[in-house]
Formats: C-alpha cells, sequence, structure tokens
C-alpha cells in the first residue's frame, strides 16, 4: 500500500570486521533456518561416510539401511505373493472371510456356539485359498489366529476341551503376542485338569496384559486347584 515498515535492529551484525552489518529479528531467524538446515546435511553425510565395525570384523549395518532393508523384502514377499492370485480375487476372499467372520462373532454372542464354531469353520477353510501359506502374525493376508482364537472359546463352553486346547495351540503359534489365543489354551488346560501347563500359559498371558483381571483370576484359580492336587498326592 505504499506504507513505510520498519523493523528493529537486535544485533549489530551477522559478522565481523567490514563484513558486519545490522540484523533484524526475522533476519536472524532465517539465518538461524540457515545453519540447522547445513547442520543437518553436514550430520546426515558423516552418518554415510562412517562405518561401525564390529567384533567380527564386518561392518554393522546402520540403522536406517537396516530399516529400508526390512521394508524392501516385505515389498518383495508381497509381491510374491500377488503374482499368484490377482488382488481383487485376494480382496473377494478376504471380504468373505469377514463376514463369516462377523456371523460367527453374532452366533457367540446370542449362545449359539455350535452356528459359531460353523462359521468360524467356514472362514478357516476360506482363508486357506490365499496364497500366504506359512505366514504368521502381520505377514497374514487374513488374520487365522483370531479365528482359531475364537473357535476355541466356543469349543470351551460346549465342553469340547481337547478342541479348545487344539484351536489355542494354533492361535498362539500363528500369532504368539495374542494374548487371547494364549489365554484360551490357558483355560482349555485347566479345563483338563493338566495344572502345572495352565499355570504356564496363563502366566504367559499375564506377562502381556497383567492388568488383565480375568486372566489374573484364571491365573490365580489355577494355583489354587494345583495347590489342591499336590496336597491330595501327599496325603495318599
Amino acid at each position: 500500500d505504499g506504507s513505510l515498515q520498519t523493523e528493529k535492529v537486535v544485533r549489530n551484525g551477522s559478522a565481523t570486521g567490514k563484513n558486519a552489518r545490522a540484523m533484524t529479528q526475522r533476519e536472524l531467524d532465517i539465518e538461524k533456518m540457515r545453519r540447522d538446515e547445513a547442520a543437518k546435511i553436514v550430520v546426515a553425510k558423516a552418518e554415510d561416510m562412517i562405518k561401525i565395525i564390529g567384533k567380527d570384523g564386518r561392518e554393522v549395518p546402520k540403522k536406517n539401511q537396516i530399516i529400508q532393508d526390512k521394508e524392501k523384502k516385505k515389498d518383495e514377499k508381497y509381491e510374491e505373493i500377488y503374482t499368484s492370485m490377482s488382488k481383487s480375487e485376494i480382496d473377494s476372499i478376504v471380504a468373505g472371510c469377514e463376514q463369516d467372520k462377523k456371523r460367527g462373532n453374532e452366533a457367540f454372542s446370542a449362545g449359539e456356539y455350535g452356528q459359531a464354531i460353523l462359521h468360524y469353520t467356514l472362514v478357516l477353510d476360506k482363508a486357506e485359498e490365499l496364497p500366504d501359506k506359512g505366514e504368521t502374525g502381520d505377514g497374514q493376508l487374513f488374520p487365522r489366529h483370531i479365528i482359531f482364537s475364537n473357535r476355541s472359546a466356543a469349543f470351551l463352553k460346549l465342553g469340547a476341551h481337547e478342541k479348545a486346547l487344539d484351536d489355542g495351540i494354533k492361535a498362539e503359534k500363528l500369532n504368539p503376542t495374542y494374548v487371547k489365543g494364549v489365554f484360551r489354551k490357558g483355560l482349555a488346560l485347566h479345563a483338563m485338569g493338566r495344572y502345572q501347563e495352565a499355570i504356564q500359559a496363563l502366566a504367559a498371558a499375564n506377562k502381556v496384559e497383567p492388568k488383565n483381571k480375568q486372566i489374573k483370576q484364571a491365573l490365580q484359580f489355577a494355583e489354587v486347584r494345583m495347590t489342591q492336587e499336590t496336597r491330595k498326592r501327599m496325603n495318599s
């Protein structure tokens, strides 16, 4: 608008000698940003140049390189999977699995445990069509461990403890960090009177979720039954 703007001088120069000049706060901020960027570039170049040698005399991979390598392997793995089946085919199978999983959960909530088992079994049958054989954890195109865990819970409700244990073991094998699978394995072992093994499984679940009251109570109950059984043997 043609008006004159003034800025307060906050420092007498960015350099010394004949190059010295007065600087405003805005100019100081710009100068600081330039220095920070320059420092980042120097650090990045230094990291690329520095080699860390391990005790075996070999170069230790840098953290960024390790992450990049993992991502590359992950991408290559999924590329390999998708070459055997189109993405649309995989999405269709996964959608079918999700649908039957939902029906199984609804049946379980309604107390129709036999129907729940039927739907969970259909999910697992459909998931077998997916080209990710041998994958575990997040590598699965559909989380089978959740279905095995859910079916284990349904078997427990019907008193089919051996089948519940089998599904609990499968769930844990597919994803050891999925606490519900480990928990249901422990419940099945407890129901079968295998208290020592139940305590081990429930303790593992409790370690993952120490604030879970249901797991803690089941562990305490198993420990009580174990103590009772030990006393019976000693007194017999």
